[in-house]
């Protein structure tokens, strides 16, 4: 059938449900549709969960892009963060170039201060170049060290930058927000994993980076006290890699000179955990890490990496960046602590 103006029904721009045919759907005032969709203030559960079905039935979604261009703002955030790792940073990335596609147009920009060097001086450096730039109004940071860069958030912060660390913190800090896993806690769930796979006893590896880093050391935290607390079988031995280039060489020889049973990577470089396995061909021995790449799922297949945690770093990137939108364009203060979830993946769901 045809339009009007000639153009078939297939042919004619699909019209975008406004606020108003949500309120109308719903069955309420437009005021009261404008309270439940902007999320800052209260209003009846029942009101709220009608409305938001409402909106989810018409398929609305906030024209978040017309709100800040009528605030006439713009923001310029900087990201910083040190590639520790193959596996997790890419998707890191990938959340905030999501975001940054979703939301173009908004009067947002971003720029990436990232790297291999993972020295709390690289970190700190980069931190002073968008203190010393006017145009940086605030920095999402993923601190290499949980009290090594407190000194320069402070001072971010208190120049009108503010500061939202995402899957490490720097809680001591006058950061605004920080968004992540619990790491104790997974470190904890990694023990618990960990411990049944091996008959509750045996020598466990611990692999990791140092105290410096915050995710590291919570995560070792909670893997002792979850060992010590209900599985004293278990014994941890600690290896602690200072030079990343030799981590595979560092734990092939505690592989081939102990009896090990399993190994714990604290951090997300476990393909080479597991390719020290691989190579040994010891599929015998457990090993529990965190985070995906190609690598790790392959090893997985071939059944040298039994857990992972996976940590969805694509979802916390992506909602660091909107928090800090949402702060900037808005000023909806965030909460100072957001967990985010942890999967666990086991070797038999890839088979």
């Amino acid at each position: 059938m045809a339009s009007d103006d000639g153009r078939t029904r297939a042919d004619a721009p699909l019209l975008r449900p406004s606020l108003k045919d949500v309120a109308a759907h719903a069955g309420f005032g437009l005021r009261t549709t404008k309270k439940v969709m902007s999320g800052r203030e209260r209003v009846a559960e029942p009101t709220r969960q009608r409305i938001l079905a409402a909106a989810a039935e018409l398929g609305y979604r906030k024209n978040v892009i017309a709100s800040a261009l009528a605030l006439a703002k713009r923001a310029r955030i900087g990201l910083v963060y040190s590639e520790l790792t193959k596996g997790y940073f890419p998707e890191v990335e990938q959340g905030f170039l999501r975001f940054a596609d979703e939301y173009q147009d908004y009067g947002l920009d971003i720029e990436f201060a990232k790297g291999h060097d993972t020295s709390v001086e690289h970190q700190a450096e980069a931190l002073e170049a968008m203190l010393a730039d006017d145009s940086i109004t605030g920095v999402i940071l993923q601190p290499v060290s949980a009290d090594g860069l407190d000194s320069c958030i402070s001072r971010l912060t208190e120049a009108g930058k503010p500061v939202i660390t995402f899957g490490s913190d720097a809680p001591a800090s006058s950061r605004l927000a920080y968004i992540g896993p619990n790491a104790y806690k997974a470190g904890r769930i990694g023990a618990q994993i960990l411990a049944n796979y091996i008959g509750k006893r045996g020598v466990a590896l611990v692999v990791s980076r140092g105290p410096e880093h915050m995710q590291t050391r919570e995560r070792r935290h909670g893997f002792y006290d979850m060992l010590a607390e209900y599985y004293p079988e278990v014994e941890p031995t600690e290896l602690v890699i200072e030079d990343p280039e030799a981590t595979y060489a560092a734990i092939r020889a505690v592989v081939e000179r102990q009896a090990i049973a399993a190994i714990f990577s604290t951090y997300a470089d476990s393909s080479i955990a597991g390719q020290v396995l691989h190579d040994l061909a010891r599929r015998d021995i457990v090993l529990v890490g965190f985070d995906t790449s190609e690598e790790t799922l392959s090893l997985m297949q071939k059944g040298y990496i039994k857990i992972i945690l996976e940590q969805n770093p694509a979802d916390f990137s992506y909602r660091a960046l909107k928090m800090m939108f949402d702060y900037k364009f808005f000023q909806q203060v965030p909460d100072p602590v957001v967990t985010t979830e942890v999967s666990i993946l086991t070797s038999e769901c890839l088979l």
